[in-house]
């Protein structure tokens, strides 16, 4: 409440190091962490509660009725930027046009922030993007004709902002390369650039390093939408070994992590589909549902039916996918999840090689009673009453 989101990246950083930075190099923010030692400083430049938060909150704009706000609006005066006002930002923004562009100056984040707002952009696709845009730049495989005059370095804030603008309006060859994402960006350059393309299915990945959390890297590669960390949710109970029912489970081990996620699936559907905040699933559990939804609705619905009921909507969800095309070869991660471990930090030497993510795939599929090529089965369909699904996609027994 006093800090946002934010208030965990110190921890992400320093006490798991599943922080990625520098286009997912790293999993903490090194370079941030050696400035502010020399500077005799403990945290970096974008840590809301040592720096930001105190200093630049001008007030909050909670959802209605709220009882953990957690907003932050900021007034930031800047001699760069000038002054501007926006809500966050918010611990994936502070990763996207922070830690993955290895920006420390929240002052620029914050008006990175401000400016995808303006444009409608989602911050983390963007951020992502130009960190992608970066690498390729340093690695020579953008040239400055290619980046319109940028020098577009990892750091550049003036860079990024002027990337960020050239995106939103499709301008000169960099916003045309960049607009559509890091798939389509790395399919037009080519050069093997899809080597460091972060992205699942085409969505760019938040700021939870899943080298070192391998739950989450089943909850992304498996995700209808791509890497999302709020399908599964299940980044908490990860990274703190227990939560609600859970206890026991280490992030840094590929197994038994298929009903773990296709259950934190199942009840993250109930969340959606009653539109209840999911910051307060550390004190509003499977239990407090029924009341709720008697209260509002009338209806009568106990934990076991409503268990089945954030199975339907997965299922739903996976066979809409399924009838476009996609398969088990789509449930997959980038190159350098799987290929490029940790470099340094609490979490060095942690990647999900192919071999891990094939298992824990096929794990996941069974606890989900689906093909091993990830098709829901007919039998599933009619179990959870949903047999016209089955006929529309064509399910096998």
């Amino acid at each position: 409440m006093e800090y946002g989101s934010g208030e965990f990246l110190d921890w992400m950083n320093r006490e798991r190091g599943t922080f990625p930075v520098r286009n997912w190099q790293m999993g903490f923010f090194k370079k941030a962490y050696e400035k502010a030692k020399e500077e005799g400083r403990e945290h970096i430049g974008i840590d809301p509660p040592y720096f930001w938060a105190p200093k630049y909150r001008a007030g909050r704009r909670p959802c209605p009725l709220c009882n953990k706000p957690c907003s932050q609006y900021v007034k930031v005066e800047s001699k760069k930027w000038g002054t501007f006002m926006v809500d966050g930002p918010e611990y994936e923004t502070l990763y996207s046009f922070g830690g993955v562009l290895e920006i420390d100056d929240f002052e620029t984040v914050a008006y990175l922030n401000y400016l995808a707002d303006q444009y409608g952009l989602d911050t983390i696709s963007a951020g992502v993007t130009i960190a992608w845009a970066m690498e390729a730049y340093e690695r020579g495989l953008l040239t400055k004709e290619d980046t319109d005059g940028i020098e577009l370095t990892f750091g550049n804030g003036e860079a990024a902002v002027e990337a960020l603008r050239k995106m939103a309006y499709r301008e000169g060859n960099l916003g045309k390369l960049l607009a559509d994402g890091v798939k389509r960006a790395s399919e037009r350059l080519g050069k093997e650039s899809w080597k460091f393309a972060m992205h699942v299915k085409g969505m760019e990945p938040p700021a939870y390093d899943v080298r070192g959390i391998k739950g989450m890297a089943l909850a992304f590669a498996v995700s209808v939408r791509g890497a999302d960390h709020l399908t599964a949710g299940a980044y908490g109970t990860e990274l703190v070994g227990r939560w609600w029912k859970f206890d026991g489970v280490d992030r840094t081990k590929g197994e038994n992590k298929g009903f773990e996620i296709a259950f934190h699936e199942n009840l993250m559907a109930i969340y959606d589909a009653t539109g209840t905040c999911k910051f307060s699933r550390h004190m509003y559990f499977l239990e407090g549902f029924p009341e709720l939804i008697e209260a509002v609705t009338g209806m009568n619905i106990g934990e076991a039916e409503l268990m089945v009921i954030g199975e339907r909507i997965m299922n739903i969800a996976r066979a809409f996918n399924v009838r476009e095309g996609f398969s088990r070869k789509d449930d997959t991660l980038p190159y350098r999840i799987m290929w490029e471990p940790i470099p340094e930090g609490v979490s060095k030497g942690l990647h999900v090689p192919p071999w891990e993510l094939d298992r824990m795939l096929d794990e996941y599929y069974q606890a989900r009673g689906w093909s091993r090529d990830g098709i829901p089965t007919k039998a599933k369909l009619i179990a959870i009453d949903l047999p016209d699904i089955a006929e529309d996609i064509g399910a096998g027994i």
